[in-house]
């Protein structure tokens, strides 16, 4: 509680200093003029506020997890920086690892002194996505002429191809993290749901699918033991015994409408081999998805990181609601009298600092 009042005491004064730079994105035309801030004009009371900012982060509260879809060019805009995202932000999570500008690559150090850690998404369904292009292109493209050698053309089985495809893609992947010094990983696993494979055949070849992902992620983590968190539906998962080495396990829930409906979503996970003392609920600022529906607000018209916000805090029992995770928070910046309205919103209901 203390801690928590510092740091509202603390930004209040950092805010006095920096609001006129709130509106910096409205700009048309850029000068050459550099606003003050609270670092350099009183650099004591930055660093009390960094000390209590990373003291709050380090005790029990509902953590928020904020998703951005970094590119790989120069930030043109203030919602391209890691630096602008809200600084009560526990996880930054790179969307697109293999393509982060030498910007953000420094600014990783920066949010690291406010106790934010950073990780990378390694995405099986996107990997997964990519194989199925490569199919249907290859499909697609005549097949070429017979030489007048002849020979037998030799067919590799196509999931022994994915596997060799899947091990590829996430060594890479996790080898960038390395190399941006990243806290560890964001894996985003969808899969199938587990009670639809049928047959010991089915399932061995499940095995071998999952494992390609899973097994180099546990031969990462054994070696190096920095974080990792999934997102997604953990009760398709195989073995398991990954989610236990997970902080927060995320369950996606874009699509949600209402609070049952995402105390659904996480029932549907709820197994005894599946950690509940960790559920992060995942939201994301609002979009329509590839089916042409919108997402990103419940049934009611409420924003759904404000209602994922709620639902964190209202008492249940049987498993722990640990926070949220909010996908494409860029989108949440551009306000005309406060950056990041929403996400603010979302982390003061969830840990005020008033109680």
């Amino acid at each position: 509680m203390k801690n928590k009042f510092k740091i509202a005491t603390l930004l209040f004064f950092a805010t006095s200093f920096t609001l006129g730079a709130c509106s910096d994105w409205t700009d048309i035309e850029g000068i050459d003029i550099k606003q003050p801030n609270i670092q350099e004009q009183n650099p004591e009371l930055y660093t009390k506020y960094l000390e209590n900012l990373v003291l709050y982060k380090q005790s029990v509260h509902k953590i928020t997890i904020a998703s951005i879809d970094n590119k790989d060019t120069t930030p043109a805009c203030r919602n391209e920086h890691l630096t602008d995202l809200p600084d009560s932000i526990d996880y930054i999570c790179l969307n697109n690892i293999l393509e982060v500008n030498a910007m953000n690559a420094a600014e990783v150090a920066e949010v690291h002194k406010k106790g934010t850690k950073v990780v990378g998404l390694i995405d099986f369904d996107a990997i997964e996505a990519r194989w199925k292009a490569i199919l249907d292109e290859e499909a697609n493209t005549p097949a070429p002429e017979e030489s007048e050698e002849g020979g037998e053309e030799v067919v590799v089985d196509p999931a022994a191809r994915f596997i060799d495809f899947c091990k590829t893609e996430t060594a890479k992947q996790l080898a960038a993290c390395d190399v941006l010094g990243l806290d560890g990983v964001e894996l985003n696993f969808t899969g199938t749901d587990l009670n639809s494979i049928i047959g010991e055949e089915a399932v061995a070849a499940e095995t071998m699918r999952q494992g390609a992902f899973f097994d180099l992620v546990n031969e990462w983590k054994a070696s190096c033991g920095k974080t990792i968190l999934f997102k997604g539906y953990p009760q398709n998962v195989i073995d398991k015994q990954i989610l236990s080495d997970c902080e927060f396990i995320i369950i996606s829930a874009h699509s949600a409408k209402n609070y049952d409906e995402m105390s659904y979503l996480v029932m549907m996970s709820y197994m005894d081999d599946i950690p509940a003392d960790r559920y992060v609920m995942g939201v994301s600022t609002p979009y329509v998805n590839a089916a042409g529906i919108a997402t990103g607000e419940f049934g009611d018209g409420t924003l759904s990181v404000i209602g994922a916000a709620r639902w964190a805090i209202l008492p249940v029992s049987g498993y722990v609601k640990a926070g949220i995770s909010i996908d494409a928070i860029q989108q949440d910046y551009f306000n005309v009298t406060f950056v990041y309205p929403n996400a603010r919103e979302a982390i003061n209901i969830m840990n005020p600092t008033v109680n």
